[in-house]
């Protein structure tokens, strides 16, 4: 069936699986260590990734975050923010790399998965050690105000092959594996 050229099909149930599977960094690189690897190069490059949230009335927020890697967790800190609150009523998120290059050749990174409010202070003391690694001083006193672990439970890596035309589509579940796709461009 058409609609003014327009292809349509049957809904698809978007409605989130409560009781998907999620891993832990370090489960995540143990299952898939070559899109782990890529992924963790892409979020590292700037140090900055983009969260998407759900608001209280459902829509989504996209804010910039601060990745960080200790103790096998992916962690995100956070001072008083609506992300932040936005997490502690509902964990559901997105984390992608942030894209500056049109033609792609940065590549994507997504993970969709839930953000954990930390409680350990062994985490919360890699986080500070993480941020101080990186930025060569110790973080302000009182930051972050929250520290959350991904938990993961769907990845994508998109690479472009500019010579050859072709988007490379790796995607990653705890139920799938590793699968990849080609498809031509544009």
């Amino acid at each position: 069936m058409s609609l003014q050229g327009y292809a349509v099909r049957h809904a698809v149930s978007l409605e989130y699986e409560a009781e998907a599977t999620h891993v832990i960094w370090s489960e995540f690189e143990a299952a898939a260590p070559e899109v782990a690897r890529l992924g963790a190069e892409r979020l590292l490059r700037t140090g900055l990734a983009i969260v998407a949230t759900i608001r209280r009335d459902g829509t989504p927020r996209i804010d910039p975050v601060e990745p960080f890697f200790s103790h096998g967790h992916l962690l995100l800190g956070m001072m008083r923010s609506q992300k932040a609150f936005d997490l502690l009523r509902d964990p559901r998120c997105l984390l992608h790399n942030p894209i500056s290059d049109p033609n792609g050749s940065e590549g994507e990174f997504k993970l969709r998965g839930r953000a954990i409010a930390v409680g350990d202070a062994g985490l919360w003391g890699g986080y500070r050690q993480a941020y101080a690694e990186r930025w060569k001083a110790r973080p302000p006193e009182g930051f972050p105000f929250r520290v959350f672990s991904l938990n993961i439970e769907h990845a994508a890596l998109i690479r472009w092959d500019i010579e050859k035309s072709e988007m490379i589509i790796g995607l990653w579940s705890p139920a799938h594996g590793v699968t990849e796709t080609r498809r031509k461009y544009p």
